[in-house]
C-alpha cells in the first residue's frame, strides 16, 4: 500500500472519528439541557394562580343557611328589687346565613419536583349576614316606665349570632367548609394547570 493510500485512510478514520464525537457531543448536551429546562412555573405564572383563586373566593365557601327565635326581657330594679309596671319583653325572629371557608387570600403556593404544591389555610367563618327584611317582633310587651328601644333588639340580635355561629361551628360547618374547599381548588387549579403547564402534578395540603 503506498503512502498516498495510507493517507488516505488516515484522515478518512480521523474523520469519522470527529464527526462520531460531534454528533455524540451535541446529542449529550440536548440532554442536559433537556433536563436543565425548569418545569416549574414561573413567578409570573404563579402570581396569575393565585389571582385566578382570590377571584374566585366564593366557589370555595359554604353557607350555613338559618331561622332563629330568641326571648328578650328587661326590668328595671332597685338593688334586689324589680320595680313593678316596668317590665318589658318581646321575641325577636329573624334568618340569617353564615359563611364559612378558607381565606384565599392567605394561600400558600410553591413548585417543587415537578409538583405544584398549595398549602390552604384552616377554614374559618368568613362572614355573618342577617336578612333585615325577614326580622320580626313577637308577643311585644312594652312599659310606659320601660320603654324598647333600638338597642334592644340590636343587643338581642349579637347575642343570638355568636350562639348560632357557636352551633354552626359544633354542627361541622367548618370541617365541611375545609373538605369542600379542597375539593373546589383542586378541580380549579387542575383546570388552570392544563393551560399553563400540564407537566406539573397537583398536591394540595392544609395547614
Amino acid at each position: 500500500m503506498n503512502n498516498g493510500v495510507k493517507m488516505f485512510f488516515r484522515y478518512f478514520f480521523l474523520t469519522i472519528g470527529i464527526l462520531s464525537f460531534t454528533v455524540w457531543a451535541v446529542f449529550y448536551g440536548l440532554g442536559h439541557y433537556v433536563q436543565s429546562i425548569p418545569n416549574d412555573l414561573s413567578q409570573q405564572e404563579i402570581q396569575m394562580v393565585k389571582n385566578r383563586l382570590e377571584q374566585s373566593q366564593e366557589l370555595t365557601t359554604m353557607k350555613y343557611h338559618y331561622t332563629n327565635m330568641g326571648h328578650y326581657e328587661k326590668q328595671k330594679a332597685l338593688k334586689n328589687w324589680k320595680i313593678p309596671f316596668t317590665e318589658t319583653e318581646f321575641i325577636l325572629s329573624y334568618a340569617g346565613v353564615i359563611h364559612a371557608g378558607v381565606d384565599l387570600n392567605e394561600v400558600d403556593l410553591k413548585t417543587s419536583d415537578n409538583e405544584l404544591i398549595i398549602k390552604l389555610p384552616k377554614a374559618k367563618l368568613l362572614a355573618h349576614e342577617v336578612d333585615n327584611d325577614s326580622i320580626e317582633i313577637l308577643d311585644e310587651e312594652k312599659s310606659i316606665f320601660n320603654p324598647l328601644q333600638v338597642s334592644d333588639v340590636t343587643n338581642l340580635q349579637t347575642d343570638l349570632k355568636k350562639e348560632m355561629e357557636k352551633e354552626a361551628v359544633a354542627n361541622g360547618l367548618l370541617e365541611e367548609a375545609q373538605a369542600y374547599s379542597k375539593e373546589q381548588v383542586s378541580i380549579l387549579l387542575q383546570e388552570i394547570l392544563e393551560s399553563i403547564n400540564p407537566e406539573l402534578e397537583l398536591k394540595i395540603e392544609v395547614a
